[in-house]
């Protein structure tokens, strides 16, 4: 991720009225966004139905639409990413349970490995329910949480946006599992 600095000058560019600027922004990201992308949709166990180009191209349109300009550095331009494409798959697992109408819904629980791989619709929308919860709580943890579940960055990644060290991103992490896996539907 070492266009970070880049996105910040792309960012201030848009903020200033440059029309071309959110167009090198998109040039500019849009591999590290589809291989995003990719590991949100492998972790959906093949229930998604959005391929990465489309979850890409959604999350991008939902965050162009709702920052109005207003993205301050690399950093935030990463949280409301992963925060649009959070939203895009919970709406999408809403639309498919919607249309079953609850048939077939199984009921699962959060195992030791919150971001594991084969994790079914229904599993993040028990993810995202339980997340909004952390949301009241702690907006930092939160953030964390939709940066590495929904968003697919590594620790690595995380806490060189963060400017922290990476342990202290795993100690937020285990905090963050913690609650989650307390607050889980069905937990006891």
């Amino acid at each position: 991720m070492s266009e970070r600095p880049a996105i910040t000058t792309l960012l201030d560019s848009m903020a200033r009225g440059d029309s071309d600027a959110q167009g090198k922004l998109y040039e500019l990201v849009y591999d590290e966004l589809k291989r995003i992308a990719r590991s949100t949709i492998r972790k959906s166990a093949g229930s998604l139905t959005l391929n990465p180009s489309t979850l890409v191209h959604e999350a991008y349109l939902r965050l162009s639409a709702s920052s109005g300009g207003d993205l301050n550095d690399s950093n935030h331009f990463y949280s409301l990413l992963a925060r649009a494409m959070r939203q895009v798959i919970i709406d999408a697992g809403r639309a498919r349970a919607t249309g079953k109408r609850g048939e077939g819904v199984v009921r699962v629980e959060l195992t030791e490995a919150l971001a594991a791989q084969d994790q079914s619709l229904e599993h993040l929308l028990f993810v995202d329910q339980s997340l909004r919860e952390l949301e009241a709580v702690d907006v930092q943890l939160a953030e964390l949480v939709e940066l590495h579940f929904f968003g697919g960055m590594a620790f690595v990644d995380i806490a060189r946006l963060r400017g922290v060290n990476e342990r202290t991103i795993r100690r937020h992490w285990d905090t963050a599992r913690a609650f989650l896996l307390a607050h889980m539907p069905g937990a006891s």
